[in-house]
This record gives C-alpha cells, sequence and structure tokens, in this order.
C-alpha cells in the first residue's frame, strides 16, 4: 500500500510511486506469488531497490506518483542517494491532486453540522400554525440566521480562496471547488489575493 485517503461517497484515493523506465515507460506492475490475485493491479513501490541500475538492472530515468483513480503525475528527477526526498515531493503533489478531487466532498463531520444547520434554519421558517410554539416557529429567526451564515460564508470563502493562492493553487483548480468558471473566480476574488502572490503568477493568470 502506498498513501491512502478513503471517502464514503468518491471510493478510494491511493497512489504509488512508479519507476519512469529509459524508454519513457513506467516499470512494470510487482506481483506476489502468495498474494497473486489481490496485487495483481499493483504497482511497484520499492523503486530505489529495484531500478537503481545495480547488479544488471535498469537503472530508472525518473518517477511518477500514479492514483488508484487513474490519475498519473508527471515524470519527476529520481535521486538514488537520498529516496525519501524524492517520495516526500511526490508525496506532495499526490496531496495537491486529492485535495482538488476532493475539494467538493467535506468530511462526514461537517456534511452532518451543514445538514444540521440547514434543517434548522428550514424549521424555523415553516409555516406558521395557530397556536405553534414560538422556539419551533420564528420565521424573523430564519431570515436573521440566514443573513448571518451569507455574510460569515462569504468571508469565509474570502480567506480560502486567499489561503489557497497562498498555497499555489491555480485559479482554475479554485474554480472547480466554487462550482464556477476560471475567470469569474479570478474576477470575483483577485482583488483579495496580496499584491505580493500576484507578482508571482505569469501572465496568463496560471
Amino acid at each position: 500500500m502506498g498513501w491512502l485517503h478513503t471517502d464514503d461517497e468518491n471510493g478510494t484515493h491511493e497512489a504509488w510511486v512508479v519507476a519512469v523506465l529509459s524508454g519513457g515507460e513506467d516499470a512494470p506492475h510487482d506481483t506476489f506469488e502468495e498474494s497473486k490475485e489481490a496485487w495483481a493491479q499493483r504497482v511497484n513501490w520499492a523503486w530505489s531497490f529495484k531500478y537503481d541500475g545495480g547488479e544488471g538492472r535498469r537503472r530508472a530515468q525518473g518517477l511518477r506518483v500514479v492514483c488508484a483513480c487513474g490519475w498519473r503525475g508527471p515524470r519527476r528527477p529520481v535521486d538514488f542517494k537520498d529516496p525519501d526526498a524524492c517520495d516526500e515531493g511526490l508525496h506532495r503533489e499526490w496531496i495537491r491532486h486529492a485535495e482538488v478531487s476532493l475539494s467538493r466532498t467535506p468530511p462526514e463531520r461537517l456534511r452532518r453540522l451543514l445538514d444540521e444547520v440547514e434543517e434548522a434554519v428550514q424549521a424555523l421558517s415553516a409555516p406558521l400554525r395557530p397556536g405553534g410554539d414560538l422556539d419551533e416557529q420564528r420565521p424573523l429567526l430564519a431570515v436573521y440566521l440566514a443573513t448571518r451564515l451569507q455574510n460569515s460564508s462569504e468571508e469565509w470563502q474570502k480567506e480560502a480562496v486567499r489561503v489557497a493562492k497562498a498555497a499555489d493553487y491555480s485559479w482554475d483548480e479554485i474554480a472547480q471547488a466554487l462550482r464556477t468558471t476560471k475567470q469569474s473566480a479570478h474576477e470575483k476574488f483577485r482583488k483579495f489575493v496580496p499584491a505580493e502572490q500576484k507578482k508571482q503568477e505569469p501572465a496568463a493568470q496560471r
């Protein structure tokens, strides 16, 4: 097993480091006699031990990280003197992929909280009944709470976009989380990105 993130709705994101050989092809899959069927789809994890050019073996020309969802990262340089550093960089790359893929999938705890807030506000704004309980039927309170949530969420959104840009996420990736277009995301939130971050961006707006 490599790096793993399991999501109840969207399945599993599991990653492995793969050696890229001299012809540009990925190293063949590893299988194990004691569990050949279970490991048939697993790819090589111990790249530094098998493709270092020693004892007549082929030498890797690079590395890439691949994910169970089908995503494949670009080829990266290989350093057999410091494999841990290679793994660290590839792990960051996969974390970024997983974050973008799961950007619309909050953890179960947050999903429950969001559902509870929605149900509570909707209950307060239910049609009034004769003799209804004031604690259950308060449409004006529902208006207030909805407004407060809207104002707060706009501020949370601005801060989240600012942090995402500081973490070097592109406008296209941010737009996916916003459920809008890259152009709309850029036009709405660019003024909240500090000037020093704007200067670091290529003219094409990444």
